[in-house]
């Protein structure tokens, strides 16, 4: 997530200092347009096929919904400043390049994104959210025999975690689809969002058997 991230907020910060709108408009372009391509963010792409092989680095997953939204989010904001700009408002433009900076400041030292947040609010409004298990079921099914799994990055994995868990992260999950088809699974990540991103993929391959805990705070 840094990774992205880091390039844009460095541009953006370059941008607000030199006082130079097309740098938004650009920044915008690069949020907004790629919202069609779910393969990958072009910068994703550019990392995956010419400065991965080289240096032997991880592939970048897919490009998902969710994060999505957030880059068109950001984008807008890049394309608000940018006009703010062109008509003579530093008051506007400083403001919301705070914000900005703020969010994926945010974004790239805790994982939580506000896009990210608001797309999981949405989904519980409308009705799509998956359930959250209540703790004392959530209990009764480890104690059964369920598995728990925490889909959250690597790194988060490693800062601390619920006893017992096994590490999934939901980039990598549609690549253990036996392990969800044979044990009935309890799920959670930080705030919920991504428990939600992994069920939908196993919803898409015919598997019922997993639950949502939510946020890991919940526990």
């Amino acid at each position: 997530m840094g990774l992205r991230f880091t390039l844009l907020l460095c541009m953006a910060i370059y941008g607000l200092y030199t006082q130079q709108p097309n740098i938004h408009f650009g920044l915008a372009a690069l949020g907004i347009l790629p919202f069609w391509f779910s393969s990958g963010h072009p910068l994703d792409l550019l990392y995956n096929y010419l400065t991965r092989p080289t240096i032997g680095a991880v592939k970048l997953p897919r490009n998902p919904l969710p994060r999505r939204i957030a880059c068109v989010m950001g984008g807008s904001m890049n394309a608000f400043i940018g006009l703010a700009f062109v008509s003579q408002n530093p008051g506007i433009t400083y403001i919301l390049g705070g914000i900005l900076i703020t969010l994926q400041s945010t974004v790239i030292t805790t994982h939580f994104c506000v896009g990210l947040w608001m797309y999981e609010d949405a989904l519980k409004l409308l009705g799509r959210a998956t359930k959250l298990v209540p703790i004392d079921q959530a209990r009764e099914m480890i104690n059964t025999g369920a598995q728990l799994v925490d889909v959250r990055k690597p790194d988060e994995f490693a800062g601390g975690h619920l006893e017992g868990a096994t590490n999934i992260p939901v980039d990598q999950v549609a690549q253990h689809l036996e392990t969800f088809r044979e044990n009935r699974s309890l799920l959670y990540c930080q705030s919920g969002l991504r428990c939600q991103r992994a069920i939908q993929i196993f919803q898409r391959y015919g598997i019922e058997d997993v639950h949502n805990l939510g946020a890991m705070s919940r526990w």
